[in-house]
């Protein structure tokens, strides 16, 4: 006997699904599999971190007495807050941020998508 599952619904997961639901799935889907695919682009095409950079970093001593002396605590730890989100965006730090903001934005989908689940089929 062919087509059994088309009598019970609970026989197919697929078939209780809304429309808004499987949209949901499939965008949480495509989005993870395109920042998957972009952060290793990034992380394959990322150029060798800068030793300039390093040496004339916050983590010098000397700028951080100096930071201190001027605007206090308060502007050393917003010139490393600073630093740490600036360096986001460069180099290997991009390919995770990317892999990171896609899973999220993913899992967003999936998660809104789960709430669909029991809403009755429209048509």
């Amino acid at each position: 006997m062919s087509g059994g599952n088309d009598l019970n619904p609970a026989a197919n997961p697929a078939a209780k699904r809304s429309p808004l639901q499987k949209r949901l799935y499939l965008a949480g889907a495509v989005v993870l599999l395109a920042s998957l695919i972009a952060a290793a682009i990034i992380y394959a095409m990322a150029p060798a971190p800068d030793s300039a950079v390093a040496m004339y970093s916050i983590a010098d001593p000397r700028y951080q007495i100096e930071l201190q002396r001027i605007g206090g605590n308060a502007a050393v730890l917003m010139a490393q807050l600073h630093q740490w989100f600036d360096g986001l965006w460069h180099g290997t730090a991009l390919a995770y941020t990317v892999a990171a903001l896609g899973i999220a934005l993913a899992g967003a989908c999936f998660f809104i998508g789960h709430f669909f689940a029991d809403e009755e089929p429209q048509g």
